[in-house]
């Protein structure tokens, strides 16, 4: 399991995918429970990475299948 930090966005794709976006700019699709209330704010992922998985919003790049999430 690997640990990710970025700011927290909701994509306005279909029905939304949640996105990390990482302070270099990386951008990767967060499969899992993801709190609401986390939206637009600095939080740390831990989780496991799974390139070229695309899931419904068909975002590209990189996933994470998220294990836990936290304000950071």
């Amino acid at each position: 399991m690997a640990t990710f930090k970025g700011t927290l966005t909701l994509e306005d794709i279909g029905a939304g995918a949640w996105v990390l976006v990482t302070a270099d700019g990386e951008r990767y699709t967060l499969h899992g429970d993801v709190p609401s209330g986390l939206s637009g704010r600095s939080v740390t992922v831990k989780g496991k990475k799974a390139d070229g998985a695309f899931g419904f919003s068909m975002l590209g790049g990189s996933a994470i299948e998220v294990s836990e999430i936290s304000a950071a």
